[in-house]
């Protein structure tokens, strides 16, 4: 058994324990049962699966962005269990004194506050990791680039050519890595004008390499202008 089903299953064992405990506390303590009890019973359960659900769910990709961004969703199902706990408890301990009516009203209310906060905690942690992601990927687009003109540079025997494209090199280096829609068509440009250069250059080509060089050191200069204006 590897380490995340040895985890899932001692996880599985406690929740069970836990879960056996307090029905024999319950079961020993009200000796009768009405259907206020049974309703306060039946939303405790609902909660508690509730909670489990959300642990399992957040241990199961056990990687530290999905793990960070789950603590408050995992934080806030213990608060809706505790609350609920506390909840039922009140009423089983006064079942003879409410009505079905209010126990059912309390409990779907608190309820349904859980599932508002779970659904804006699971929508905030979603657009943080599309946003981390599409950081993620505009950076590899930049270094990606910056490799292949670093690769041509070392490649190069020709001082003129090296030389631009050592410049070319410095000035994709320390572009802006992020990107938007407003320089799309220079980095579609910018992906044009490399795939010649490495052609070029492959051809011998050395004076279209440098031109080629100076172009899409022009288109960075360009991109970065925008997107320093469009921020």
């Amino acid at each position: 058994m590897d380490g995340k089903k040895k985890f899932g299953a001692m996880a599985a064992l406690i929740y069970l324990v836990v879960f056996a405990a307090y029905n024999l506390f319950v079961f020993m303590i009200f000796k009768s049962f009405n259907a206020v009890f049974w309703i306060s019973y039946a939303f405790l359960l609902v909660s508690y699966l509730i909670h489990v659900f959300c642990a399992f769910s957040i241990v199961k990709n056990l990687n530290v962005r999905t793990v960070f961004f789950g603590i408050p969703l995992m934080s806030f199902s213990v608060y809706f269990v505790c609350a609920e706990l506390f909840c039922s408890m009140v009423f089983m301990i006064f079942r003879n004194l409410v009505s079905v009516k209010l126990a059912i009203l309390i409990q779907s209310l608190l309820l349904c506050v859980f599932i508002i906060v779970a659904a804006v905690s699971i929508m905030t942690r979603d657009a943080v990791l599309h946003t981390s992601d599409k950081i993620k990927e505009n950076v590899n687009f930049i270094k990606g680039l910056h490799v292949d003109v670093e690769m041509l540079m070392h490649r190069s025997t020709d001082a003129e050519t090296t030389g631009a494209l050592k410049k070319l090199a410095e000035t994709i280096k320390y572009s802006d890595p992020m990107s938007n829609n407003a320089v799309a068509a220079q980095e579609q440009m910018i992906l044009q004008y490399m795939a010649e250069l490495k052609a070029a250059f492959d051809a011998g080509d050395m004076a279209r390499s440098r031109e080629l060089c100076g172009k899409t050191e022009l288109l960075f200069l360009e991109r970065n202008k925008k997107l320093m204006i469009s921020k």
